[in-house]
């Protein structure tokens, strides 16, 4: 607007900041105040605001705040640059794996904004594509659905790499999830899965989604076939007293309750190159299955354990304690010796010193021993196929020999020495086992 002082003067009001000027032409001229309803209407605000900007009111200028998260963002870049061993599928497994770890506080909704600020950041994930399917409901107890995410690669902090498998059952009522993670895939391993997950239920569904692997199926069922069931998985089902109900073949979204939490398993890829041993990663896996079976459902906008509580009052009963021993790794009890060690086959493996005199549980898989202290993972050995007499476990080792020897000066120059000895020891009664072998 164009304002006229009636003294062959004009002045031009284009915004609020404007009026302070008017103020001093008003002032020097000895005019009379100007009218703020007429300048308030011209601009399209209140004279009140007019009246306080003529005053010399100014708006306070916005300050960039920073984020809470900004403290994070070297952590964040290091742990999402082509360098890190650590994977990242998901912003959400970023957040939790910050959260768990490094004690971040803040909301998801945030976080994620947070990200997408940030270009560098928001160019390590990529949307996945969502495959559509009807939303289908099964009542308390009804079924479960049966998936593996296999061949996981992993690497420990000392460099070591292995090849994991993990199995996972996951309630379709309650969405409650169970999971395991074995080495091999084989139907033995399945079995035990299988028998150890419905001992933790205290019962058993009536019928149970898988899909169409080998160790399960001889022909996958399909849209003009229903599939043919492998006789010693049906001969399991019979045991159990659960029907098979296997997916459509390259149908996915038909298990989409299992296949959904295949993501969450994928937070153990968070910890690649971070975790000491394998005794390590079975703690990790569970500590996120934990942390998976409290967070609320989106499905359900209650937590899985809470609605598991419940459902468990719905299973039918579990077989005897022989069909299930028989499908289960074997298992033996033995006691831990002076030497923090335990016999299997005549060969001595390592536990931590503190079971010493205990007694623990030894489960038997493929070509491994995994040691239990009642229900604690304590150790896992590789079952020795080179006539290794004793197999002690480093960190077991040093435990040992700090108990052994009072004065700590040369604590690590005797270890190694040690390690040296034991190395020989069990090279030589190596040979002399493979001489009487050949003999």
């Amino acid at each position: 607007m164009i304002y006229e002082l009636n003294i062959n003067t004009s002045i031009e009001i284009k915004k609020l900041d404007d009026l302070p000027k008017l103020k001093i032409f008003m002032e020097v001229n000895k005019l009379e105040k100007p009218n703020f309803s007429k300048i308030g209407r011209e601009l399209g605000v209140d004279y009140r605001t007019v009246k306080n900007y003529y005053y010399g009111f100014k708006k306070k200028k916005t300050r960039n705040k920073g984020s809470k998260f900004d403290q994070f963002y070297d952590d964040i870049k290091k742990l999402l640059s082509p360098e890190s061993k650590q994977h990242f599928s998901y912003k959400s497994h970023l957040f939790r794996y910050l959260v768990r770890e490094h004690k971040m506080k803040g909301s998801r909704s945030n976080f994620n904004h947070y990200i997408l600020k940030h270009k560098e950041f928001a160019d390590y994930f990529k949307e996945n594509t969502k495959t559509t399917a009807i939303k289908t409901e099964t009542s308390f107890g009804k079924q479960a659905q049966f998936d593996c995410k296999e061949k996981i690669s992993f690497e420990f902090s000392n460099g070591d790499k292995i090849i994991i498998n993990v199995a996972s059952l996951v309630l379709s009522a309650s969405r409650f999830k169970f999971w395991g993670i074995y080495l091999t895939m084989r139907q033995d391993t399945i079995f035990d899965f299988l028998t150890k997950v419905f001992e933790k239920m205290g019962g058993v569904v009536n019928e149970l989604v898988i899909d169409n692997a080998k160790t399960m199926m001889n022909a996958p069922r399909t849209k003009n076939s229903d599939g043919i069931v492998n006789d010693k998985f049906y001969q399991f089902a019979k045991d159990f007293n659960f029907k098979i109900k296997p997916c459509m073949a390259s149908r996915p979204q038909t298990k989409a309750k299992v296949e959904s939490p295949m993501k969450l398993i994928d937070e153990i890829r968070n910890y690649n190159g971070i975790l000491e041993n394998i005794e390590q990663l079975y703690l990790k896996l569970e500590e996120l299955n934990n942390e998976a079976n409290s967070r609320i459902s989106q499905a359900t906008n209650l937590p899985p354990i809470l609605l598991f509580n419940k459902e468990k009052e719905c299973f039918n009963k579990l077989p005897n304690n022989k069909i299930l021993s028989y499908y289960k790794n074997k298992t033996t009890k033995v006691k831990i010796n002076s030497n923090s060690l335990f016999k299997y086959q005549q060969k001595f493996y390592s536990v931590p010193s503190e079971y010493i005199g205990k007694k623990v549980s030894v489960e038997i898989t493929e070509n491994q021993l995994h040691v239990y202290f009642n229900t604690k993972l304590i150790t896992v050995h590789d079952i020795s196929v080179n006539n290794k007499l004793i197999s002690y476990k480093s960190e077991h080792h040093k435990e040992m020999i700090n108990k052994t020897f009072k004065k700590k000066e040369n604590v690590k120059d005797y270890t190694l020495k040690h390690l040296k000895e034991m190395e020989k020891f069990n090279e030589q009664i190596s040979e002399v086992v493979t001489e009487f072998e050949r003999t």
